[in-house]
């Protein structure tokens, strides 16, 4: 059941509309999947195409999944389409998506939330740091120049995302770390743990200092 069409439609709070039609098999007509994705839902599908492309990229697709309230999208790399199902009380739709045509229409989403992430409270803050992360040698030495910069831009991307979501958290280290001057080498390191961490999850990496999960930073 291949998807005849799929679009992801902003609004200005950051949320996005979902409509996606397919024909189905045994069944005349066309059919729909739509629904309303809030703004942290949309970041989850950023992060879940980001991370396949960076998989991609580093040689190594493996099978995904994404879920979010109602809607759940898989990747299986035996497969050339994404898998999408979509759950409405008993109803159960089911169809798939090209990842060249998530890809294209992820691209502008994509711009969009990071885009956010950098206008967020700490996002300058984060994104300076960030910037200043050496790339990990095993990546230098695993691409070549082009391609090792691309990755480090897609995993200072994916790192802004998820250390703006912390940073916004109520009571938050990483957050305190950044508002006060004298911690702002403890903002450091801990950015700098992160981004190796995160690192580690595409491919082997050594960290110095000790590495922290993706979802605490302090």
């Amino acid at each position: 059941m291949p998807a005849e069409n799929f679009s992801l439609e902003m609004r200005e709070d950051g949320g996005a509309w979902l409509a996606l039609s397919y024909k189905h098999a045994g069944r005349s007509g066309i059919q729909r999947i739509s629904g309303d994705l809030q703004h942290a839902d949309l970041v989850q599908l950023v992060l879940f195409a980001e991370a396949l492309s960076l998989r991609k990229r580093f040689g190594h697709p493996v099978s995904a999944r994404v879920s979010t309230q109602g809607l759940e999208i898989s990747y299986d790399p035996a497969q050339r389409d994404l898998h999408v199902v979509r759950q409405a009380g008993y109803s159960k739709q089911s169809a798939c998506i090209p990842v060249a045509a998530f890809d294209a229409e992820m691209a502008g989403i994509t711009d969009i939330c990071f885009a956010r992430a950098e206008g967020s409270k700490h996002g300058p803050a984060l994104k300076r740091l960030l910037a200043e992360c050496a790339a990990p040698a095993e990546l230098l030495e695993r691409l070549a120049e082009d391609e090792a910069d691309l990755a480090m831009h897609q995993l200072r991307e994916i790192a802004l995302l998820l250390l703006t979501q912390e940073a916004d958290t109520r009571g938050s280290a990483l957050a305190r770390k950044l508002r006060a001057k004298k911690n702002q080498e403890q903002a450091r390191e801990a950015v700098v743990r992160f981004l190796l961490a995160l690192a580690a999850e595409f491919f082997p990496v050594s960290a110095e200092p000790e590495q922290v999960s993706h979802g605490h930073c302090g």
